[in-house]
């Protein structure tokens, strides 16, 4: 990383996490940082889950039933719908992966 980047992204941290510091709702900036991450890894999962759940319940099957079911043909709302679950389904596995290699219990 180069200097520059360095000091803007310390610059970031300290516009975020220093007036928190001085509260002493956290004892150091790495606290912090570990908190926000966990936070924002947490609301990601539950937000791919909704809509992995609003899905299910549209078509009344997991994704691999449907996938299974539109082998043989679908319409255009169908496959709109197929490529969303999919990528929802792609980026909840990824999220939960990013929670497994920070050590966060998602």
């Amino acid at each position: 990383m180069s200097s520059e980047i360095e000091n803007e992204f310390l610059a970031e941290l300290n516009h975020a996490a220093g007036p928190l510091l001085k509260l002493g709702l956290y004892d150091s900036p790495g606290e912090f940082i570990k908190d926000v991450t966990s936070d924002f890894i947490k609301h990601k999962i539950q937000f791919y889950k909704k809509q992995i759940k609003k899905f299910e319940k549209k078509y009344s099957m997991s994704f691999d039933a449907l996938s299974r079911k539109l082998e043989t043909g679908a319409a255009i709302p169908e496959e709109d719908d197929w490529m969303e679950w999919e990528a929802a389904e792609n980026m909840l596995k990824i999220w939960k992966n990013a929670a497994i290699e920070t050590g966060i219990s998602a």
